[in-house]
């Protein structure tokens, strides 16, 4: 039997946000999904739902045992042209969530990133020993998503 976890899902209205937010509800768990935009599907019953952008949007006023942090801009080619709005969503916002689960006591945080840090020569599956090599704003934003994610005491 597993504990039943209260868990946020940023980007649950995405593709792969909603199917999150799904299973983990399936398996028992108390779920909020957070996403500046509403579901196209309607969430199932007992899923608490959170209007947010997570660069500037008032974040849930609760604590959670865990964040699953999916919310990004995504896509390499459009990141060229917007490099700005991708650093200020993937990365901002992702401090600003890490931030948010230091205040409130949040211990577990999972974050998605992107085999493009790895870059474009590197043949997949990549080890996580492999070096990174961003190659567009897309993939250095993800990269700096995860290094700031290492960084243990932010206070």
């Amino acid at each position: 039997m597993h504990a039943c976890l209260s868990v946020l899902v940023t980007g649950s209205s995405g593709f792969i946000g909603s199917h999150v937010v799904r299973h983990l509800h399936a398996a028992g768990h108390r779920v909020t999904g957070l996403d500046h935009i509403p579901p196209k599907n309607p969430l199932p019953e007992g899923v608490a739902f959170h209007v947010c952008d997570i660069r500037q949007g008032e974040l849930p006023d609760r604590t959670f045992d865990a964040v699953v942090h999916l919310a990004a801009l995504a896509g390499v080619r459009p990141s060229l042209d917007r490099p700005l709005e991708y650093e200020s969503t993937n990365v901002v916002g992702t401090i600003r969530l890490l931030e948010f689960c230091r205040r409130t006591g949040v211990p577990h945080f999972v974050f998605a990133s992107s085999s493009s840090v790895y870059g474009p020569e590197t043949p997949l599956p990549a080890e996580e020993s492999t070096p990174a090599n961003p190659c567009s704003p897309y993939a250095l934003t993800k990269l700096h998503g995860e290094q700031w994610g290492r960084i243990k005491d932010r206070g």
